[in-house]
């Protein structure tokens, strides 16, 4: 590492990141993971469904259109959690009944563990700092159909070009139609959208330094550059190269070890708010 100052450092995880850093203000955008977002040192401003607030730290659900104005001094700590993972199960239980966004108390001690990241990216240090914040948000919501479970993890390993839910549905003994269904009651997305964003995110995880966009689509498997970039831009309104060219940094924590599941643990205080 050069002892210059990094404008960002975003944590990859198998199924969530972490960012760090200095975000770009966006427009209204909807992603298939969860945000939790939070202002490091000041209040930001969330809009939520065409309806603005200022919060310190906010939680807003899968397919919700979001936009956020970092606050003054830019820095902002952002994670997304994919829906069938056990670190969103373990803090989905905030958003009960439908609830689609809601704001959570801030802890101080995040601070300075975020800036030992961004001053030193290192993953062991990212992945404390993520614990951290899933244990003392943890409000865990009930476990994910085994079913849906199993289809996801098939997608995960192995993404085709092309959904095809009838082979998706056979080792999990379903009609297509019924696994559609079952995987949208869930997770909140469909397939078709899961799929585009495990797409999207493995951007980030491929992308170099002088790589086209081009090239990147079809290391992703989509169909195209123009596919590629509709899709980012609705999900992030962005692309990765505008990530990468602010000057931030791809730290691959994929070694980690996971997040007990949500029934390991107790709840947080939290979890009544």
């Amino acid at each position: 590492m050069s002892g210059q100052p990094l404008n960002g450092v975003l944590c990859l995880w198998r199924g969530d990141w972490l960012f760090i850093g200095r975000p770009q203000a966006n427009r209204p955008h909807r992603h298939v993971a969860a945000s939790l977002l939070c202002g490091l040192h000041q209040p930001f401003e969330l809009e939520v469904r065409g309806e603005q607030r200022l919060t310190r730290l906010a939680l807003v659900a899968p397919e919700v259109p979001q936009a956020l104005t970092p606050p003054a001094d830019g820095a902002m700590l952002i994670a997304h959690l994919d829906p069938d993972t056990d670190a969103w199960l373990a803090v989905a239980g905030h958003l009960a009944n439908g609830r689609e966004s809601c704001d959570l108390p801030f802890d101080a001690a995040w601070v300075a563990m975020a800036e030992a990241v961004l001053a030193q990216p290192d993953a062991t240090a990212a992945g404390a700092l993520r614990a951290a914040l899933l244990e003392r948000l943890r409000c865990p919501a009930p476990p994910l159909d085994a079913r849906v479970r199993v289809v996801a993890k098939l997608l995960r390993d192995a993404p085709p070009e092309q959904l095809d839910v009838a082979a998706l549905a056979e080792p999990v003994a379903l009609s297509a139609s019924r696994l559609a269904r079952l995987f949208r009651e869930q997770t909140g997305v469909t397939l078709r959208r899961f799929l585009l964003h495990l797409k999207a995110a493995e951007l980030f995880h491929l992308w170099r330094s002088g790589m086209s966009v081009s090239a990147l689509a079809a290391a992703s498997r989509f169909y195209d550059q123009p596919h590629l970039v509709r899709t980012t831009r609705e999900m992030f309104d962005a692309l990765p190269s505008e990530y990468m060219a602010g000057g931030f940094h791809i730290l691959d924590c994929t070694g980690q070890a996971g997040l007990a599941p949500p029934g390991g643990l107790a709840s947080s205080p939290l979890c009544s708010l």
